[in-house]
């Protein structure tokens, strides 16, 4: 008898997913907060452009 193997035919979604910290700091207060977000590695870039609103 001969085996046959059987192949995985499901798509693999393989994405590197990273944690990304930014530091913000307020304009009232002055303080500094922090905003972390899990994002794909092609999100990273965007993620860290920061706009200030007036």
């Amino acid at each position: 008898m001969s085996k046959k193997i059987v192949e995985n035919k499901k798509k693999k979604n393989d994405k590197k997913m990273i944690m990304a910290i930014r530091v913000i700091k307020s304009k009232k207060s002055g303080f500094y907060t922090f905003e972390n977000k899990i994002i794909t590695d092609n999100e990273v870039d965007k993620f860290f452009q920061y706009k200030m609103k007036n």
